[in-house]
């Protein structure tokens, strides 16, 4: 059901939308969230920038002995993170410490930068105070998408409301994007998209079959 059906679009906010969900923290992680877990190293210093209702931050403080951060505008949620031993801050993905206050091994946002208008902003902030930047992205190349795009459907990625994704990439594009930004990819993997039974394309052929994809970055 869509919930924003019949408003206008300039009345989408986030908060709304949060307060609309199931604000309860997820039992189970999502594939690109194993990637994450995965990649990220024991008792590292970890900030999820945009945390939702994420179930990575408890698997990282209980499972890797990580110390764990989290900030996100959805209020409800972060209570239930401090009652984990998990520092949570509400603040705005743009938000970022100059003053060297802050300092991280990693910061993870995972379906964010499409979110924004203006993402160059936040992963420059982010890359003064974090060693490395964990980034997922939904893949406008994907081959579904294509094909919605050669019936005339603009690609949807979107979940409630077509004002939720601001920015679009492919990965081929993203990669260019971050190059351009000085950013160096440590690591790259998509987390789901086209199989035919055990062959998973996705793994091998991202720009076509990927859907969501995983990047490990640093600057240069």
């Amino acid at each position: 059901m869509n919930i924003f059906k019949g408003k206008r679009l300039e009345n989408f906010d986030y908060e709304y939308y949060w307060n609309s969900k199931n604000q309860k923290i997820k039992d189970n992680l999502f594939e690109r969230e194993k990637i994450i877990f995965n990649w990220i190293k024991d008792e590292s210093k970890v900030l999820d920038a945009a945390v939702g209702n994420s179930f990575l931050p408890v698997c990282l403080k209980e499972k890797k002995k990580c110390e764990v951060y989290v900030r996100d505008v959805a209020r409800g949620v972060l209570d239930q993170y401090r009652s984990l031993g998990i520092q949570a801050e509400v603040r705005n993905i743009y938000d970022a410490n100059d003053d060297g206050t802050d300092n991280y091994d990693y910061i993870v946002m995972s379906e964010v930068l499409e979110h924004l208008a203006m993402p160059e902003d936040v992963i420059k902030k982010m890359s003064k105070i974090s060693k490395f930047l964990v980034i997922t992205i939904p893949n406008s190349a994907f081959y579904r998408f294509r094909l919605q795009l050669l019936f005339g459907r603009f690609l949807k990625q979107w979940v409630l409301h077509p004002s939720e994704h601001l920015r679009f990439w492919s990965h081929s594009d993203f990669i260019d994007w971050l190059e351009v930004l000085d950013f160096e990819v440590e690591k790259c993997e998509a987390s789901n998209g086209l199989d035919i039974g055990p062959l998973k394309l996705f793994k091998y052929f991202l720009n076509l079959c990927g859907h969501q994809i995983c990047y490990l970055v640093k600057k240069r």
